[in-house]
C-alpha cells in the first residue's frame, strides 16, 4: 500500500463523474519519491511524498528531527525503530 513514511498520508477514494454523470469509484494515490535522510548519524532511505520531500530538503537536521517528532504519530515502525536509537 502506498503511504508516506513520515506523515501517513495515503490513498484516497472518491468518485469520477463522467459528461452524463455516469458514477464510477476511482483511487488518488500520493505522489511518493524515494529519498535519503539523515536520523542520529544514520542515512535512512525513506519513502515520502512531494510535499513532505520539500519541506525537508528546505529543512537542515536539526528541523527535520522537529518534523519528525511533530509526525511522531504517523511514522513508519522502521522510522520509530530509528528515532528511538
Amino acid at each position: 500500500m502506498q503511504r508516506c513514511e513520515i506523515t501517513g498520508k495515503g490513498i484516497t477514494f472518491g468518485n469520477q463523474i463522467s459528461h452524463s454523470h455516469r458514477v464510477t469509484g476511482r483511487i488518488w494515490r500520493p505522489n511518493l519519491q524515494t529519498t535519503k535522510i539523515v536520523i542520529n548519524g544514520v542515512v535512512v532511505k525513506v519513502k515520502v511524498c512531494t510535499k513532505t520531500l520539500k519541506s525537508l530538503k528546505a529543512a537542515n537536521e536539526v528541523e527535520v528531527m522537529q518534523i519528525l517528532k511533530a509526525n511522531a504519530d504517523n511514522l513508519s515502525p522502521r522510522l520509530q525503530k530509528v528515532l528511538s536509537k
